[in-house]
């Protein structure tokens, strides 16, 4: 088996529609059954997630050039597993002046592993998509200090924590 998906949606959305965006460019089609997988699913009660299906697609990087034109005037973070190849890096060039930030991440992890998610999520606190007064020490998912921003960061991450834990168990 190849660990591909090729069946289901090609996008899947979720979280709030005013939210700030991730879109993610998934070569191994995850999400099947027309939801994020479930170590994603806690980011979105503060992220709009845009899920790629890349397998999906008979073009595969069209569905993201639809995705970000949707999106047109709204910030966008893309998220790419290294298998959806250099079409990644011309995407995010087309559309500069949307895309804030690439990440992408290679073979073994999929996207959807807990360990990808937690790096994500990090790395937006670290660019202001989560404002630096959330307080969140990614490291130990505790606030310095208090505030509403920052107990919901906290929440946000023991919640994705939690989730990588119960996988890790079985």
């Amino acid at each position: 088996m190849s660990g591909i998906e090729t069946e289901g949606p090609s996008v899947v959305w979720a979280g709030p529609s005013d939210a700030p965006v991730v879109l993610v460019l998934d070569p191994a089609g995850a999400a099947p059954h027309g939801e994020l997988p479930a170590t994603w699913r806690p980011l979105t009660e503060h992220l709009r997630v845009a899920w790629c299906r890349l397998p999906v697609a008979d073009d595969s990087l069209r569905e993201a050039e639809a995705v970000l034109a949707d999106l047109r005037g709204r910030d966008v973070h893309v998220v790419a597993g290294a298998a959806a190849g250099s079409g990644v890096g011309d995407l995010a060039n087309r559309h500069r002046d949307q895309v804030r930030s690439v990440q992408t991440f290679a073979a073994p992890l999929p996207l959807g592993h807990p360990d990808v998610v937690l790096a994500v999520l990090e790395k937006l606190l670290a660019q202001d998509v989560v404002s630096d007064d959330a307080g969140l020490d990614i490291t130990r998912g505790t606030p310095s200090g208090g505030s509403l921003l920052g107990d919901a960061a906290t929440a946000l991450w023991q919640s994705v924590y939690q989730v990588a834990e119960r996988l890790k168990r079985g």
